[in-house]
């Protein structure tokens, strides 16, 4: 497996020009059911197994799941945001300053999944009662240093689930 492979297992994220009812209805299931994912992936490992990497110098599995609970009470409030804001700036975390916390290895597996499922709970029920007209709604994102509808970041959300979902499994089955 390639450095590029282990770093972007399904590829990197482009933005769509525009979304179909069907891509957006097929992104909201991804929300909907990647914390169960991530939860019958991780929940029985051990603290050596947590331990384990994608690449050489990348985050932990422990440390992925914390981060992506970390980042989806980002993206949700992002969609707060732009839903009662004309194209706000959206927040931009130090996102290593973040996953390097001294808190992080000491955060439960448990909780971060927890975290994880009912931020994902409430952000379905949002993205659910949204209009097309809402996600064509928009926020600037500073990392990207663009703008962004809500339904190309509902797309980064979704992707961000699966890439995240397949540095765990690469880790789990071919550690660096």
């Amino acid at each position: 497996m390639t450095l590029e492979e282990r770093k972007f297992p399904i590829g990197k994220w482009t933005p769509e020009n525009s979304y179909s009812d069907e891509a957006i209805a097929q992104n909201i299931s991804i929300i909907e059911q990647y914390p169960a994912k991530y939860e019958q992936l991780t929940k029985s490992l051990s603290a050596d197994e947590l331990a384990k990497s994608y690449r050489e110098g990348a985050w932990s599995i422990h440390s992925l799941v914390v981060h992506i609970s970390d980042m989806h009470i980002l993206h949700f409030a992002r969609f707060k945001q732009a839903l009662c804001e004309d194209n706000p700036q959206g927040y931009g975390p130090n996102i290593n300053g973040w996953a390097n916390n001294p808190e992080v290895p000491s955060v439960p597996l448990a909780d971060a999944l927890l975290l994880l499922e009912a931020t994902h709970k409430r952000w379905t029920h949002l993205l659910k009662t949204m209009s097309s007209e809402d996600f064509s709604r928009t926020f600037f994102h500073l990392g990207r240093q663009m703008n962004l509808t809500l339904a190309q970041a509902l797309h980064m959300a979704a992707w961000h689930c699966v890439h995240h979902l397949g540095h765990i499994q690469i880790a789990l089955e071919n550690p660096e």
